[in-house]
């Protein structure tokens, strides 16, 4: 992996959704105007951000969201076009774009195939219509198979598509139709998530109200444990813990990510990640699509806030990123370039997690085990420097 510090990814955040999915809390906004001004205030920062990072070189570009489907395929490729102009683009190998099936086209697909787009990203979550009724998702099961369908048929060389266990009463073989399902559209990269009840959102104050019981830790576990043996018993390989790919097509956008190098976000909400002199700057703007505009229409920074990292902060992220990865950990990677001795400062917990059957050693590497997978975020904070 090249760890040039003026080489990066690039992120672009597209807050407009149709309605709100009740377990969402990444920033969205619903409303069905402003798409062309918010578009041109966007373009001012990508020209803002390269002039920040001159010579900066892209090797992916991911459109998140919200729901970066929503802005005309017109849009995408004005905000493409812009990414081109301002920076090096000649070593990108992948332009994802996440999608919605209410919105796809074949005729939408085609054009953002010719604007650049490599790479579909279908928020699909369920085939089955009572759990995309529970999640307030716009489309039905007959639109996601649908869409599925034609983003196959438009010849993306890659494509993907996620999915969510651990609904509450979801049953094992609902799980399995769903997981089955994804499988026969052909698609080559699969990420499944758990349900997560994080603040603050619809889902999280209709546990608190006792409307809705969350799905026991037993389903969570069992559904994970389902997707892991069915997947992988037909030729994906697990390459991250919420990640499923066939050969050649794991998320290169991602994996830049778990590798710990620097990202650059634009648009609302969004984040970025900057190596600096051996210590690491984090900064992400401003969470309102209003402030946003009008700061980067007046050619302000639209960062809402900014923290130098320090050595325990990039370490532990390090061991996080490294661990959910079938890779794993290179302890004496991690020695050289953060400065901390694993084995040295943790032998016992990791011989214990040896014992446990929750870790593989392979020389300086280690890995988690599928047992281990289960309980990553666990093992990751045992590991973290004190």
């Amino acid at each position: 992996m090249d760890l040039n510090r003026q080489s990066a990814s690039l992120y672009v955040h597209i807050p407009f959704c149709t309605q709100r999915c009740s377990y969402c809390d990444f920033y969205f906004v619903t409303t069905k105007y402003g798409h062309d001004k918010f578009v041109d205030a966007l373009c001012l920062e990508i020209t803002q951000v390269a002039q920040n990072f001159p010579d900066t070189r892209l090797y992916t570009v991911y459109f998140g969201g919200g729901t970066p489907s929503r802005l005309s395929p017109q849009a995408i490729a004005q905000i493409l076009m812009q990414i081109h102009t301002c920076f090096d683009t000649h070593s990108v190998c992948e332009i994802t774009l996440e999608a919605n099936p209410e919105d796809i086209t074949a005729t939408g697909l085609e054009e953002l195939k010719n604007a650049g787009i490599t790479r579909i990203s279908l928020g699909i979550q369920s085939f089955r219509d009572e759990e995309l009724r529970f999640m307030n998702r716009c489309h039905s099961s007959e639109q996601a198979s649908h869409a599925c369908s034609l983003v196959h048929a438009a010849g993306f060389t890659s494509w993907s598509l996620d999915l969510i266990f651990g609904i509450p009463g979801a049953s094992t073989q609902g799980w399995q139709d769903n997981l089955q399902r994804a499988v026969e559209t052909g698609v080559p990269h699969i990420s499944t998530y758990s349900l997560t009840i994080e603040p603050r959102t619809p889902l999280h104050k209709q546990i608190q109200r006792g409307i809705i019981k969350p799905a026991p830790d037993e389903q969570v576990a069992d559904q994970f444990q389902q997707a892991m043996v069915t997947l992988k018993s037909i030729g994906f390989e697990h390459y991250e813990v919420s990640s499923f790919a066939r050969p050649k097509h794991r998320s290169e956008h991602n994996t830049r990510y778990w590798h710990h190098t620097n990202y650059l976000g634009v648009g609302p909400s969004a984040h970025s990640f900057w190596w600096q002199d051996g210590r690491a700057l984090r900064w992400e703007n401003v969470r309102n699509l209003r402030a946003y505009t009008e700061m980067v229409t007046k050619e302000y920074s639209p960062a809402g806030s900014r923290e130098t990292l320090s050595d325990h902060d990039l370490t532990r992220e390090r061991i996080m990123l490294a661990l959910r990865t079938s890779e794993g950990l290179d302890l004496e990677h991690l020695r050289k370039r953060y400065g901390f001795d694993l084995i040295g400062h943790k032998q016992k917990e990791l011989e214990k997690m040896v014992l446990q059957g929750l870790i593989i050693q392979h020389g300086t590497c280690i890995r988690l085990t599928t047992k281990g997978m289960h309980v990553c975020d666990g093992l990751t904070t045992e590991l973290w420097p004190g």
